[in-house]
């Protein structure tokens, strides 16, 4: 079998977008990999017909479709991508702290990205800071609206950076380092990000899953094998990426500290800091759902086993 395969390169998926043919419980798949940025995988799976068997998905617009009751593809509950976002927040006013955006004006690319979603429940959770209780400024028009929120259109991701250069927004949030941030132009609205995530890990235990895998559900009606087949690639994959990043005979990346680092991680995540599968996965699956209704993105808090049924 030879499937259309959306992904993203990563680490963890090396071993998938070889090229090389996977060889599983007697069966056989051939992955053709097709390769596109994030938004591109995820907006041209969306098309009627989608063009892809197997896709990367965000993992906001993956509960969005099963709200809506859309069928056309499986979930598998596989997180190519996962990431804290304090780091997301770009302000020009280095003196302005968190607490002080309610009533602010906020841009944001598209508002029901993942990483927005996860943001904006950043701000409730720590600041108490709801999502009206700001005004949001977007960059690009997407395929859902959320309730009771008013968005206002900027024309375009370099227009919210203008806007925040000009003092027409008090916050960016941008999955991407503006280039004004790279000219001293702006500044994080968490300077020590990294010692936030971690407060905020230890305090909550929920680690931000961005992205799913949606497999095309007509495969999966006539070859009923074929999720339990892809989830066992994936976790093949990632214990490979895992040893390979461990390994402490050689470096395998070009970067210093990694065994320290990835020391540091175990200890804080155990022995498999990137589990699938919805039981590792509940809390934090759960929470977003509830993160979802909270914000307006899904008519209710979709629980797990709605959302990935294949497991």
């Amino acid at each position: 079998m030879e499937l259309t395969f959306a992904l993203g390169d990563y680490a963890h998926t090396r071993t998938l977008i070889s090229g090389a043919t996977l060889q599983i419980d007697g069966h056989a798949v051939n992955l053709r990999r097709v390769t596109d940025t994030p938004a591109g995988i995820f907006s041209r799976a969306r098309e009627e017909p989608s063009p892809f068997d197997v896709t990367e998905m965000s993992l906001a617009t993956t509960y969005v479709l099963t709200d809506r009751r859309d069928a056309r593809f499986l979930a598998l509950p596989v997180f190519p991508s996962r990431m804290f976002r304090h780091a997301a927040f770009y302000v020009r006013d280095s003196n302005l702290r968190p607490e002080q955006l309610r009533g602010k004006r906020l841009g944001v690319v598209r508002y029901g990205m993942t990483a927005a979603v996860w943001a904006r429940a950043l701000l409730a959770e720590s600041y108490g800071i709801a999502p009206a209780d700001v005004a949001w400024w977007i960059g690009e028009e997407q395929f859902f609206q959320p309730a009771g929120i008013t968005l206002n259109p900027a024309g375009g991701k370099a227009a919210l950076e203008a806007m925040l250069l000009a003092g027409d927004l008090d916050c960016l949030l941008s999955v991407d380092e503006p280039p004004a941030f790279r000219k001293g132009q702006l500044h994080r609205l968490f300077p020590e990000f990294g010692a936030e995530e971690r407060a905020q890990f230890q305090r909550t235990g929920l680690y931000p899953i961005m992205h799913c895998v949606l497999v095309r559900r007509t495969l999966t009606e006539s070859e009923p094998w074929l999720p339990g087949f892809l989830q066992k690639a994936f976790e093949a994959a990632k214990a490979e990426a895992l040893h390979w990043l461990l390994d402490m005979d050689a470096s395998s990346l070009p970067l210093p500290f990694q065994h320290t680092w990835a020391n540091e991680v175990r200890e804080l995540l155990g022995t498999d800091p990137w589990p699938y599968g919805i039981a590792d996965n509940r809390e934090v699956l759960a929470a977003f759902g509830g993160m979802m209704f909270e914000q307006g993105l899904t008519s209710r808090a979709l629980i797990p086993e709605e959302v990935f049924p294949a497991e």
